[in-house]
Formats: C-alpha cells, sequence, structure tokens
C-alpha cells in the first residue's frame, strides 16, 4: 500500500471526500491515478474536511500498483495529473491492508485568527475579528478540552442534537490537548495594529464542525462575550442548540494525522518561522 501525505488550498475544493457536484480532494486523485494507470483506483483518505478547509498534513492510503517506481518518482508522477492546488508531498510504501483513516490514532487541527484591521494578504487563511483577544482567558477556558469529552455541543449536521441520531460511536472523543498561543504574521511587524492566535487542537477523532464550533466558542470567551467557565458548561449541557455559532471554514487546517507509536508534543507548533503562505511565527 501507499501511504500519501497530501496538502491542499480548499478554497476550490466542496470538501475532501467525493461530493455530488463540485471538486474533491478524492476525486481528483482518483483522477490523477486513473491518468497514471489507467484503472480506476479508490483513494481513502484519514480525515474529512469541509469545503473551503485546507490541509498540510491529510494522508491518504492507495494500492501498490507500480512498485517499479521508487517513492519520489511515485511522488512526482502523481503530481504530473495534480493542479496546483492538491499536492502529494510525501509518498512512503506500507505494508499490505494498511488504511489512512483506521490506522490512524490521532489528528491534529490548527485554526488561526486575525484580530484587527484588515489583511488581505490572508482572507482565504484565518478568521478575520476586528476586536482584540484575550489569549490568558481563552487558554484557560481550553483546559476543559481535554480527556474524554463529550462533544456534542459543538458537533454540526445534527450530531449534537439530542434525539437527532448520531454514529455509532457516539458523540464522545478523547482530546489529547488543546493550546492557544499568539503568533504573528509571516510579512513581519506592521503598522497595523493587530495579532495572530492560533489553536490547536490534537485527538483521536472529531465529529463534523467541532473543531470550528470549538473555536467559536473560545473567541467568545477571548472577546469578553462569555466568562471562562462557559465552554465547562457547554460540555457538560451536551447540546447543540446551547452552543455558538461555527466558525468559517477557511480558518482551518487539517495539520497532521499519527499512526502507530507516533505521539504529538504539545509543545512543538511555534518551530516554524514560516508556513506556507499561513500565520506562521511564534511570539514569545
Amino acid at each position: 500500500m501507499l501511504k500519501l501525505t497530501i496538502a491542499y488550498d480548499g478554497t476550490g475544493f466542496q470538501g475532501s471526500q467525493r461530493q455530488k457536484t463540485g471538486r474533491s480532494v478524492q476525486e481528483e486523485l482518483e483522477k490523477a491515478f486513473f491518468g497514471l494507470n489507467g484503472q480506476a483506483m479508490r483513494v481513502d483518505l484519514a480525515g474529512r474536511t469541509d469545503s473551503g478547509v485546507h490541509a498540510i498534513g491529510q494522508v491518504a492510503s492507495v494500492e501498490d500498483i507500480r512498485p517499479d517506481l521508487d517513492d519520489a518518482r511515485m511522488m512526482r508522477a502523481i503530481n504530473a495529473h495534480l493542479d496546483d492546488d492538491l499536492a502529494v508531498v510525501a509518498c512512503e510504501r506500507r505494508e499490505s491492508g494498511f488504511h489512512a483513516r483506521y490506522d490512524a490514532t490521532w489528528r491534529e487541527y490548527r485554526y488561526r485568527i486575525w484580530w484587527g484591521g484588515e489583511q488581505p494578504l490572508q482572507r482565504d487563511r484565518v478568521w478575520r475579528i476586528r476586536e482584540p483577544l484575550d489569549l490568558g482567558a481563552m487558554q484557560s477556558a481550553a483546559t476543559a478540552l481535554q480527556g474524554s469529552i463529550d462533544l456534542a455541543s459543538f458537533a454540526g449536521l445534527g450530531a449534537g442534537v439530542p434525539g437527532a441520531g448520531s454514529s455509532a460511536r457516539g458523540t464522545r472523543r478523547s482530546i489529547r490537548f488543546c493550546t492557544v498561543r499568539a503568533i504573528c504574521p509571516w510579512w513581519g511587524i506592521t503598522g497595523q495594529a493587530g495579532g495572530g492566535v492560533e489553536i490547536r487542537i490534537v485527538a483521536d477523532g472529531f465529529l463534523p464542525h467541532s473543531v470550528r464550533t470549538m473555536t467559536s466558542a473560545l473567541v467568545e470567551i477571548g472577546s469578553g462575550r462569555r466568562p471562562i467557565g462557559w465552554l465547562q458548561e457547554l460540555i457538560e449541557l451536551a447540546d447543540r442548540r446551547y452552543g455558538p455559532r461555527t466558525a468559517p471554514p477557511h480558518g482551518l487546517v487539517l495539520w497532521r494525522v499519527g499512526y502507530g507509536h507516533d505521539v504529538p508534543d504539545p509543545g512543538r507548533g511555534g518551530e516554524q518561522t514560516t508556513d506556507e503562505g499561513f500565520i506562521g511565527r511564534s511570539i514569545g
């Protein structure tokens, strides 16, 4: 099997999974393999991302029917059949039966916010809000998002409404950590007032829209409209009807997917100086 690490700009996609109408990451990858091999191939993805959500660490699995190509040549061959907003950034062989979704042990998402004046360079990469945010209050509230948590108050598509039905797995997920940190823009310090914020969440799995809705709740707290304890109240209520609106999709990035003994480090995240066009340098 091939394990492919995928990056994409979600602006032009209706989502990661195959759709009835519009482009999807899965369909574009399958079309690329058809162009490469002349055979219909099923590509499985580790995580589902909505329309407008980006990725730099999405993972796909697909049958390896070109063992004559080494990893580097295979990656180049696939990318030759893809448009510029989607690319395979790493390719490796795995044992037969490897599955990008079912073998994943955790997934990491990052949501980025810019508060202050307008920033056209980031219009498709961050959630732009006007008021400053209290990051201390946000981080204090985020401590509630650790351990086995019922995410019903944050789940979209009806999954978080009692009696509306949900997956067989229910609405409880194990969150390893949730952190809030200040980041400054990749273009450097400007004279315009404002600042960047990154929310980083790692869990064994998520529910539809849950990261974006948890982000929205943290922004409500950071802006002073809600108290720090409100997030814990939402968790205990376990009812989407009491939760906040869902944050826009374009601030969200599927950052990394973990397998086997790979362990996410809550201290990581500020090591980059740039992040391929996203806000990317940590402060402090």
